[in-house]
C-alpha cells in the first residue's frame, strides 16, 4: 500500500500488486471475525482503518481530484476531527479558561485593559462606537487583510505544537486573555452588547477554527510527550497527518468567517439576525463534525 501511495497503483509490479491484493483480502477476514468477537478493542478499530485506507489504494485509485476533495470534506476531515477530540477539547477549555481570567482581571483592575485595548480601540470605545465600524468602509480589503492574518493566527497555533505543546497552549491562553481584556473594556464603557453583536456572526466559525488549529498543533505534543503503543517516530508521522488533515479543513472555515467579519458583522443588519446566523453556523458546524463520514456500525 505504500509503494501504491508513492508511485500510483499503476505502477506496482504485478507479482506486488498479486501479494498485497491477498493481503488485503486476509485482512478482510480478519477484520469481519475482530467486529464479532472484539468490537470495540482498540485493535480491531485500528485495523478497520487499515483496511479502508487500503480499500481506497486498490479500488479507487482512478478517482477524479474533484471526488478527493469531496471525499475528504464528506467524511475524512469531520472523521479525522472526532478522532483528535482530546486535544482540540483541551485547547478550547484553555482558550476559555483564558477568557475568563482575563475578563476578570480587567475588571478588577482596569490598568490592565493597556495590554489588550489599543489607544485606537479606547478612542473610539470613550466616543461610543466600535473601532469595528470603519470596516464597512472599507470591506474588500478588510475581508483579505482579516483572512490573512486569521490564517497566521491558526497557522502559528499548528506549527507551535511542535515545542511539545507549549507554544500552541501559550497561543491559547493568549487569545482567551485579549478576548476576555476585550470584553471587559467594553464593559466598563457600556459597549459589551455591540461588541457580542459583532462577534457573533463570524465567531461561530472562526474561534471552532482556531481551537481546531490548537488541537491538531497539540496533536504533535501528544506524539512527543505520550507515544502510546508505537515508538515515538511512528507516533509522530501518524499524529502528524491528522495535524495537517485537521488544518486543511480550517481554511475554509476562516474563509467564510472573515467575509462574514468584514461584510455583515460591522454592517447594518439587526443583532437578532446577526445572533441567528451565529447559532446556525455553529449548529451546523457541530451537526458536520458529529455526524458527517460516519459508517455503519462504527463510533468514530
Amino acid at each position: 500500500m505504500a509503494e501504491a501511495r508513492k508511485v500510483s497503483l499503476a505502477r506496482v509490479p504485478l507479482d506486488r500488486f498479486r501479494e498485497g491484493s491477498s493481503l488485503y483480502r486476509q485482512a478482510v477476514s480478519d477484520l469481519a471475525y475482530a467486529r464479532m468477537l472484539y468490537r470495540d478493542h482498540r485493535v480491531a478499530r485500528e485495523l478497520e482503518q487499515l483496511v479502508g485506507q487500503a480499500h481506497g489504494v486498490l479500488y479507487q485509485a482512478g478517482r477524479s481530484q474533484s471526488r478527493n476533495w469531496l471525499e475528504f470534506f464528506r467524511e475524512t476531515w469531520p472523521r479525522t476531527v472526532r478522532e483528535a477530540s482530546g486535544p482540540i477539547l483541551f485547547a478550547t477549555a484553555v482558550f476559555w479558561a483564558g477568557a475568563v481570567v482575563g475578563f476578570l482581571g480587567c475588571v478588577w483592575n482596569p490598568a490592565l485593559e493597556n495590554f489588550f485595548v489599543s489607544p485606537a480601540m479606547r478612542s473610539a470605545l470613550e466616543s461610543g462606537h466600535l473601532w469595528t465600524e470603519s470596516l464597512t468602509r472599507t470591506a474588500p480589503s478588510a475581508a483579505s487583510k482579516i483572512g490573512v492574518n486569521n490564517i497566521q493566527v491558526s497557522l502559528l497555533a499548528w506549527g507551535l505544537g511542535v515545542t511539545a505543546g507549549i507554544g500552541t497552549t501559550w497561543l491559547m491562553v493568549f487569545n482567551g486573555l485579549m478576548l476576555g481584556g476585550v470584553a471587559a473594556a467594553c464593559l466598563r464603557v457600556g459597549m459589551l452588547g455591540p461588541l457580542a453583536e459583532f462577534v457573533i456572526g463570524h465567531g461561530s466559525l472562526e474561534l471552532p477554527a482556531i481551537w481546531l488549529a490548537g488541537g491538531a498543533g497539540l496533536l504533535f505534543a501528544q506524539a512527543q510527550l505520550f507515544p502510546g503503543r508505537y515508538r515515538r517516530g511512528v507516533e509522530l508521522r501518524q499524529k502528524s497527518r491528522k495535524a495537517v488533515l485537521i488544518f486543511l479543513g480550517v481554511i475554509p472555515l476562516l474563509t467564510v468567517a472573515c467575509v462574514i467579519e468584514a461584510f455583515v458583522s460591522p454592517g447594518p443588519a439587526p443583532g437578532y439576525a446577526k445572533a441567528l446566523l451565529g447559532l446556525g453556523l455553529g449548529l451546523a458546524l457541530l451537526a458536520y463534525i458529529l455526524t458527517a463520514g460516519r459508517t455503519p456500525g462504527t463510533a468514530t
